[in-house]
């Protein structure tokens, strides 16, 4: 009775299937074969719960994978709306971009190209794709350069080439274009082209406006020689002349009239230097000099035991003696004897002290001129630097009013600045700035 209630009750639905399908009913209560019938029902239920297990696991899995696949498919949606994105940004991009740029196979045949093509050349970007490169370029100069650009070679090769467009405008393309290669071999050219119409009509026209201001100083400078000797002779004349009556009749003549000669001949002399005066203003910051390397102490030293005086005359020298300087020393030259000569000619007092120094100011020279004269009063400080103007009656002083004229003129052409510092009846300093990196000649 126990094994017939295990075999009804305990075994696996399957296994009791089998039994009652395949076992008589003797073979079935043998105890050999319910020792067997046992183990196979254990591995049965084991089976069971391994594959309950198993569903349980897959189950699990299933929605995460569906979970998963999910979120991949969210993703994967939005990374391809963000490069549709990102590709419509960029072709906004390509297109908006002024230059053209421009892709060419190893025979120079377009194989790329941005919209700036078409609205610089005027030809439609569609029917120039395939075409060559040099078929845009009629004239045989430009061919000729585009023959040198489309040599494979190592370097970016840059050219400004004449192109005629679709609608017959001339226009100037400056193309920069770079071989590229792929696995050791030369498979064709990228680069840019761009509309440099603008700078190059400008610069031509630069180059004519050049070469008419040079004619224009060579003609200058010629009118200017002419004129100095046409007015200089006739003054030399007149005043041989008043030396040659005065001789004659010097018996004759008292003392109001001897100084009315004497005055006639400073007249002379005044107009004289006065034409010198002008052809020195006119020349200022024009003459092309030579920039040389020198030490400031060795050149104001030097400077300085150029002038006398019938006054006792004492100079003070300040500045760092090491500093050197790369200029056109004679410009400087000129600025700088100028403002001493000024210094010792207007001054009124007993002894004339004359200072002149210097100081680095990093990207510049700052020179400074003092002396101890009368003073300059603040309204003249900007009239004494126009041409012919003095402070005191020529007939004082004799000037003729160009000196500082001509400073200012040679300070301007080098962007630099003058200014006075002044105290009446104790002196006057002029400082002016000088450029330590001046721009060299093209």
């Amino acid at each position: 009775m126990q094994t017939l209630e295990l075999t009804e009750t305990s075994y696996h639905r399957l296994l009791k299937r089998q039994i009652r399908k395949s076992l008589p009913p003797e073979l079935a209560e043998h105890s050999d074969i319910q020792d067997f019938l046992l183990a196979v029902n254990q591995a049965y239920t084991e089976y069971q719960d391994d594959l309950t297990r198993m569903e349980l696991i897959l189950e699990q899995s299933s929605g995460e994978l569906f979970k998963a696949n999910r979120e991949l498919s969210r993703i994967a949606q939005e990374k391809t709306e963000e490069a549709a994105h990102t590709s419509k940004r960029l072709e906004e991009v390509v297109g908006s971009i002024s230059e053209v740029l421009v892709q060419l196979d190893r025979e120079g045949n377009f194989t790329y190209l941005n919209q700036a093509w078409e609205s610089i050349t005027g030809y439609p970007v569609s029917t120039s794709l395939g075409q060559s490169f040099k078929g845009f370029f009629p004239t045989l100069e430009s061919r000729d350069k585009l023959v040198d650009i489309l040599t494979p070679g190592t370097d970016t090769k840059d050219e400004t080439i004449r192109l005629i467009t679709a609608n017959g405008q001339e226009k100037w393309l400056g193309v920069s274009l770079s071989p590229y290669y792929s696995n050791g071999g030369h498979i064709g050219f990228t680069g840019t082209l761009a509309d440099v119409t603008a700078r190059v009509t400008a610069e031509t026209k630069l180059q004519s406006y050049t070469r008419d201001l040079e004619r224009i100083n060579a003609e200058l400078d010629q009118f200017a020689y002419v004129v100095s000797h046409d007015l200089k002779a006739p003054l030399r004349a007149i005043n041989n002349l008043s030396e040659w009556i005065e001789e004659d009749i010097s018996d004759m003549l008292e003392g109001e009239t001897k100084d009315q000669f004497r005055l006639l001949r400073g007249r002379v002399h005044r107009m004289e230097n006065l034409i010198n005066g002008i052809l020195s203003y006119s020349r200022a910051g024009r003459m092309k000099t030579v920039r040389e390397k020198f030490n400031i102490r060795g050149f104001v030293d030097e400077l300085c035991e150029s002038f006398s005086t019938k006054k006792p005359l004492k100079f003070t020298i300040e500045g760092d003696k090491a500093t050197d300087i790369e200029a056109e020393k004679i410009a400087l030259t000129q600025i700088l004897q100028n403002l001493i000569s000024n210094g010792i000619k207007y001054n009124d007092k007993a002894e004339i002290d004359i200072t002149v120094g210097w100081k680095d100011l990093g990207g510049q020279f700052e020179f400074y001129v003092g002396d101890n004269g009368p003073g300059i009063s603040p309204e003249f400080h900007e009239r004494i630097f126009i041409i012919f103007q003095t402070l005191q009656a020529r007939d004082e002083v004799e000037s003729t009013g160009v000196g500082l004229a001509i400073v200012k003129k040679i300070l301007d052409e080098k962007h630099s600045k003058i200014r006075i510092d002044s105290v009446m009846g104790e002196g006057t300093t002029f400082f002016f700035t000088w450029p330590k990196n001046e721009a060299k000649d093209i």
